[in-house]
């Protein structure tokens, strides 16, 4: 049987719960149905971290041959408790490895809690040690695997779709990690792990149960398997679908840019006021949206009537004399303390603007798309303070500083 189908078995059986949650199964609406399934490790369910060839174990080696891997983890904690478990595995505490500057601020806070080294590159690492790396970014930009001789991690939390819609995809990595609820039709939260097996299996099992809940919700786990099906009975068919469809408004729109088929990014040059008027006069909603750019992310879920809005919408905006953004470098802060070293300081908050000289405690990342400007350890400068405030971020006005 399925892992759903395990659950809603035992569903069926009218068993009295003397066993976790709370709820014993009955919730008002609109929860009453889920509550039903929303059980804890039982003889019948399986055990997430610690079963051999149950109901989990099974799902999650279908998901690891659709993509291309040898191994595959569930996790319940989104794709942060992938990148923490991967770096773990990965590197000794004390020890050096290659990040990519445009990573998540996840893979910043792991790298103080872990206790260690970034090598930072924007173009190709410097050194024969492991590499973590994204792609695709938050944007829908793909980036080539990295190559040092060494592991090779990748953060693919925008890319669990991508082996469904890309013919040339191949894994990204030696350990990756897929944020599933980002375009899959699973649960928020719901995430994997995956491997070509160069990493132990029993140790990423082991350090994925470190950095996640002790009790793992088997709602999220039963999405996961729902998601695995659908994807082995149409995912190439569905996501051709998507593809085909940006592929479309890429061609005919210059503002518009799509390399990730489940990315539309697009420049209007006023991007704050467009996504306010789009979903006020069409119910269109963005991902996100900043002073240049709206982000629109799609799946098979969206149905035709709603990309035929988002054509519409988009035909709306007003053409501007503005030109599609490029990536946005910026020269890496001098790194004065280790990450551990500036975490764990003392600390105090400052005005952004009053910053530059101070010493950065925590990750300082306007989300989206939550890529840092300064990371626990780095000296904060002039000119990256600029940059910030070319961009218009002010959803935080305050930064934490070593004090």
């Amino acid at each position: 049987m399925t892992l759903f189908e395990t659950l809603t078995s035992y569903a069926g059986r009218g068993a009295a719960r003397f066993h976790m949650p709370g709820h014993k199964g009955v919730l008002p609406r609109p929860f009453d149905s889920v509550a039903k399934i929303d059980v804890t490790e039982l003889d019948t369910t399986g055990d997430l971290y610690y079963e051999s060839d149950g109901a989990i174990r099974r799902s999650e080696r279908g998901m690891a041959a659709l993509f291309g891997a040898k191994d595959c983890l569930y996790l319940t904690g989104g794709a942060t408790q992938g990148v923490f478990t991967a770096l773990a595995s990965a590197v000794q505490p004390g020890g050096t490895v290659n990040i990519w500057r445009g990573c998540h601020r996840s893979v910043h806070n792991a790298l103080a809690l872990l206790d260690l080294r970034p090598v930072w590159f924007w173009d190709a690492p410097e050194a024969p040690a492991p590499v973590f790396y994204t792609s695709p970014d938050y944007y829908g930009r793909l980036y080539p695997r990295p190559d040092t001789g060494g592991l090779t991690l990748c953060d693919a939390a925008h890319g669990a779709h991508l082996p469904f819609c890309l013919p040339e995809y191949t894994p990204p990595g030696n350990l990756w990690v897929a944020s599933a609820h980002k375009t899959l039709g699973v649960l928020g939260q719901s995430a994997m792990l995956l491997s070509d097996g160069m990493a132990d299996p029993e140790l990423l099992r082991e350090q994925s149960s470190v950095f996640g809940t002790a009790s793992p919700s088997f709602v999220l786990l039963a999405s996961l398997d729902a998601g695995r099906e659908e994807l082995e009975k149409n995912g190439r068919e569905s996501w051709a679908r998507v593809a085909a469809f940006s592929g479309a408004l890429a061609k005919r729109d210059g503002r518009v840019f799509v390399q990730d088929p489940a990315k539309v990014t697009v420049t209007t040059g006023d991007g704050l006021s467009d996504a306010s008027r789009l979903a006020r006069e069409f119910s269109v909603v963005c991902e996100a949206a900043d002073k240049d750019r709206l982000v629109f992310m799609l799946s098979p879920h969206n149905t035709d009537e709603e990309f035929v809005r988002l054509e519409r919408a988009l035909a709306s905006i007003p053409l501007r004399n503005v030109r599609p953004q490029p990536e946005r470098r910026y020269e890496i802060p001098q790194t004065v303390m280790t990450p551990r070293e500036a975490f764990f300081a003392p600390r105090e908050r400052v005005s952004l603007r009053g910053s530059a000289g101070r010493v950065a405690a925590r990750v300082f990342a306007p989300s989206p798309p939550g890529v840092p400007f300064f990371s626990p350890g780095e000296l904060i400068d002039k000119k990256t303070l600029e940059i910030i405030s070319e961009m218009c971020y002010t959803v935080e006005e305050t930064i934490w500083v070593v004090r």
